[in-house]
């Protein structure tokens, strides 16, 4: 023991340090011993703040750390044993413990009955302790504030030296960081690691005594609450050491306790994982600890390589950012498949992961690469061997703003005018980079699936005037060049949308365009040349006349094509039939495109095409293709769309539209007619997939918009539809979109029909997001929603969300009527409740019900009345059907299972709402071979009160029935025993 303590302990036995000890207490007290004051140096606030406790003068805000600090240390050095039991005090009240410790207590302390003292005296029912209380940041903040601040005072002092002090002192956070009450280990924890944490900062290294109790503190906290049951307390520990790692390196661990960050990487816990990445991030840049780090590395690859493929896509990200690091330090870390694993990753949905996976891309090949042409090269390279994924864009989007070579236009310009070394997937890729680049760079957006938690869509400067330099003289040639190729030429018409167009060049273009669109071409190369000459048309008022005499082109021919197909139905063409069927779908491909672009009004089409249309479908026969049929059924539909607003234009410019609003009108419901019959009847999939969807639109452009129109005719073209005709939409959507297997629809072979499904389903689902058809009908769908995840989950949780901003009661009963659909089916299936209950068919539901609620988890309160609506329209369907046999349960009483997922959606005052409504259901004394049976009720009654004790509304429990009472005691008991464990 050192001199200083041995002091201490003499000073202490004194009678007089006895009395004076008094005099502190009560020195505020009007008759206090002035010489006595003086003598001990014990000031009046000293004792003001003797009697409040150390943890209330530390979250007092009016209080100084340092002037309770330097008071701590005074009464320390008059009193060891008043100072340290102060202490203690304070970590049993941190903890949430209401133990007073008694005065009476002395060195040596018997820390273990203070323990189990202060494990009696928790007055806290629900569990909840200070730190993971809604004010638990504050707090922990305040109290390692006040413990790093008294560590640190303390080193200025003799004190530190003292063997009496930090012995005590880390001996009681020891016992109770081991102390199988979380809210103990979770206090004492923090508590000690604050205190390593400053020893490492502060104290004199050389000093046995300190040492030995920084060790010992590693080993009884570090080391043992690393490895803790609670998140948060293994995340409090690795925390500290990476800063012991990394800002003490002078301390008394060495390097190769990295290793204590990286075998938390196969944790469960997100939070525990990113804080390892963080940590071990910032080491890396540590020369003395990068040997170590890459020997750890190498070690612990496998599981850095499975994160990479995490689930959070934020660890994914640091896992990969990390391998980078160790494979530039040593290339033979990661394998030939390790790095393609990690390069496939340049193609996943989230930003980050994608740009972290495209940093490694261009290190592995620099060795390959010294000219920029060479660079291109490996970029297009690396698209082609990965070719089952469709977009350039998300390659593009992944090294955009990292890498400047997807910004090189002119350079692969020219490698695209003189393609020799390029094979022709190449070259395809390097056009399809090089459009996508332009494309992002110029309007700055980010592909459709790509997503990040900042999205930020931002456009690089003067990118217009880049691209123009690099391409606008080059664009006609690159045109000519790959006019045989309907990939590459979509693309290239794309280009001449993001560049400044230049007078010498823009005449040249719009010839060469016009050219390309009177050929026979691809529908998608027809469609991105409309796009493109929209474009171009508005630049330039000029250009009237041009767009006039193609329109009018496209016309004529599209009027002689269907003469001379009558002519050869009549057999009276000079042509044989096969070419006046092919001059035919090429007019009509162009005259679908270039209507949906602008409108051809001027040439009365409407009625003429509608009435081919019908002619078509009555006299059908094999001699023209279905495609025919869905290009007449695309003209009428873009022809009502541009007649609907040409008329409530003109009717807001106040001018008379009654005479055209009944025309459209008129072919308004003879388009309906004719949709009704291919959706009902058609055998073509295709025809069929777009009269459904063409049917949704009119619903949605010819609904509840129109009614608040001024104009009477207007507002007489609002169609109100049938319920028959709700059933016939629904039919179809069911049939179709639901007859595969979802697994079977993720096979690349199934793309096409994918996209068909998921564009009937969209359609569907529009009506509702529009209020067009009632909210409740969504249930045919949404029953799916389990079972169809992977590929409709995106449109199936839009629609949710959707229906829960409009109308959230509406919502609810939807959601509770969905559960219902498939409850009905799953109880009669089989014989009775058990056994339905043990199926997996009812495990499924109950997955169905977990998906359905996730959307009431944002804006709880908004979506209040929803929530609740769903549980009163639930419990009363449970307890609707009752038997004659006083101890059967209701009927339908395991439809409470399904509402016991809907639960966490509750607010506190719901949930006791919830109890007492559920009372009606009366659950007498029961036989122990029926209490299976009423389980639903006891299990739905039991996570309504565990979620409201964890709630502020916990003490409101004592009002209930004693039944409830009972129930919540027996699961406090039973969570508080699962939490010791």
């Amino acid at each position: 023991m050192s001199s200083i303590s041995t002091e201490f302990e003499v000073q202490s036995s004194l009678p007089d340090a006895e009395a004076a000890s008094m005099e502190f207490q009560s020195s505020n007290d009007e008759g206090s011993n002035k010489e006595n004051e003086e003598t001990l140096e014990i000031t009046q606030e000293d004792a003001q703040e003797t009697c409040s406790s150390l943890l209330e003068l530390v979250c007092d805000r009016k209080q100084k750390t340092k002037d309770i600090c330097q008071a701590w240390i005074r009464l320390y050095t008059y009193s060891p044993e008043a100072a340290l039991l102060k202490f203690m005090q304070f970590v049993l009240e941190a903890s949430g413990s209401q133990y007073q410790i008694p005065d009476r207590l002395g060195i040596p302390f018997d820390f273990s009955d203070m323990l189990i003292a202060a494990t009696a005296h928790f007055g806290n029912k629900s569990l909840l302790y200070p730190l993971i209380m809604k004010s638990g940041n504050s707090f922990a903040r305040n109290v390692c504030y006040f413990v790093q601040y008294l560590m640190r005072l303390l080193h200025t002092t003799s004190l530190i030296l003292d063997d009496v002090l930090l012995k005590n002192l880390a001996g009681f956070v020891m016992v109770c960081a081991d102390s199988k009450v979380r809210a103990f280990r979770h206090t004492c924890t923090l508590i000690g690691l604050k205190m390593m944490t400053t020893l490492c900062a502060t104290v004199l290294l050389d000093s046995e005594q300190v040492k030995d109790i920084w060790l010992q503190l590693f080993a009884s906290v570090f080391l043992e609450r690393s490895g803790d049951v609670v998140d948060e307390i293994r995340y409090l520990c690795l925390v500290e050491c990476g800063i012991w790692l990394e800002k003490y390196p002078q301390c008394y661990l060495n390097p190769d306790h990295v290793k204590h960050l990286f075998q938390p990487l196969q944790d469960n816990s997100r939070k525990v994982i990113e804080c390892c990445f963080q940590a071990l991030s910032k080491l890396w840049h540590n020369p003395k600890l990068r040997p170590v780090c890459l020997e750890q590395g190498a070690k612990y690859r496998m599981t850095l390589l499975g994160l990479t493929m995490s689930a959070e896509s934020e660890l994914g990200q640091m896992a990969i950012q990390l391998l980078g690091l160790f494979y530039r330090a040593n290339p033979l870390l990661l394998d030939e498949s390790m790095l393609q694993v990690v390069e496939q990753l340049v193609f996943a949905a989230h930003r980050g992961v994608a740009q972290a996976a495209a940093d490694l891309v261009p290190y592995r090949y620099q060795e390959t690469a010294s000219t920029e042409q060479e660079r291109i090269l490996i970029l297009v390279q690396f698209f082609v061997r990965f070719g089952e994924h469709e977009h350039a864009a998300y390659l593009v989007d992944a090294f955009y703003g990292r890498n400047d070579i997807v910004l090189a236009w002119s350079s692969m310009v020219s490698m695209l005018l003189q393609p020799d070394s390029l094979s022709e997937p190449e070259t395809s890729a390097l056009i399809e980079i090089l459009t996508q680049a332009v494309k992002q760079a110029v309007t700055g957006e980010i592909p459709p699936g790509r997503y990040t938690k900042d999205l930020v869509r931002q456009a690089q400067p003067n990118a217009k005037k880049l691209a123009t330099r690099a391409l606008l003289s080059k664009l006609p040639a690159l045109l000519r060049q790959y006019r045989s190729s309907e990939r590459d030429l979509s693309n290239l018409l794309e280009l001449a949308q993001f560049m400044i167009m230049q007078k010498a060049q823009f005449q040249e273009l719009l010839e060469q365009i016009k050219d390309i669109m009177f050929e026979p071409e691809a529908l998608s190369v027809l469609q991105m040349g409309a796009m493109t000459l929209e474009h171009l048309y508005g630049l330039n008022a000029s250009c009237l006349n041009h767009r006039k005499e193609l329109l009018n082109n496209a016309v004529t021919n599209y009027m002689i094509a269907t003469a001379a197909w009558e002519q050869s139905l009549a057999g009276t063409s000079r042509l044989s039939e096969k070419d006046n069927a092919k001059r035919l779908m090429d007019t009509l491909r162009l005259l679908a495109t270039l209507y949906a672009r602008f409108d051809l009004n001027d040439w009365q089409l409407s009625d003429k095409v509608l009435a081919t249309l019908e002619h078509v479908l009555e006299e059908r026969d094999s001699r023209l293709p279905d495609e025919s049929v869905s290009l007449y059924l695309t003209i009428v539909y873009v022809s009502l769309s541009w007649d609907l607003k040409r008329n409530r234009d003109a009717a807001k410019a106040g001018r008379k539209v009654a005479e055209e609003c009944r025309a459209l009108r008129r072919r308004m419901e003879g388009f309906l007619s004719v949709n009704f019959r291919l959706i009902e009847h058609t055998s073509m999939m295709q025809v069929g997939c777009d009269a459904f969807s063409f049917t949704c639109d009119i619903f949605v452009l010819f609904a509840d918009p129109l009614r608040p129109n001024s104009c009477d005719s207007i507002r007489a073209l609002e169609y109100k539809s049938k319920i028959s005709e709700y059933e016939l939409i629904e039919s179809f959507a069911l049939r179709f979109a639901f007859d595969e297997d979802a697994a079977a629809l993720l096979a690349p072979d199934m793309f096409s029909l994918l996209q068909s499904k998921r564009r009937v389903l969209a359609s569907y689902c529009k009506l509702v997001f529009h209020n067009v058809m009632p909210v409740m009908r969504s249930c045919i769908v949404l029953q799916y929603y389990e079972r169809y995840n992977p590929v409709f989950g995106d449109i199936l949780r839009a629609t949710l969300e959707r229906c829960l901003s409009v109308n959230p009661v509406n919502c609810g009963m939807t959601v509770m009527h969905t559960c219902l659909l498939v409850y009905k089916r799953v109880r009669d299936a089989y014989p009775n409740a058990v056994e339905a209950a043990a199926s997996t068919d009812f495990a499924d539901l109950l997955k169905l019900a977990n998906l359905l609620a996730e959307p009431f988890n944002a804006k709880q309160l908004e979506v209040r009345s929803g929530v609740v609506i769903l549980h009163r329209a639930g419990i009363r369907y449970a307890a609707e059907i009752m038997p004659d046999d006083p101890t059967s349960p209701p009927e339908n009483l395991l439809y409470l299972s399904v509402l016991q997922q809907f639960v966490p959606q509750l607010l506190a005052q719901d949930m006791l709402d919830m109890l007492k409504f559920v009372q009606f259901i009366d659950q007498v004394a029961l036989p122990t071979s029926r209490a299976d049976e009423w389980q639903p009720l006891v299990a739905y009654r039991n996570a309504l009160e565990i979620a409201l004790v964890q709630s502020c509304r916990r003490d409101d429990l004592s009002n209930l029935p004693n039944y409830a009472v009972d129930y919540c005691a027996e699961m406090l008991i039973a969570k508080f025993m699962l939490a010791a464990k």
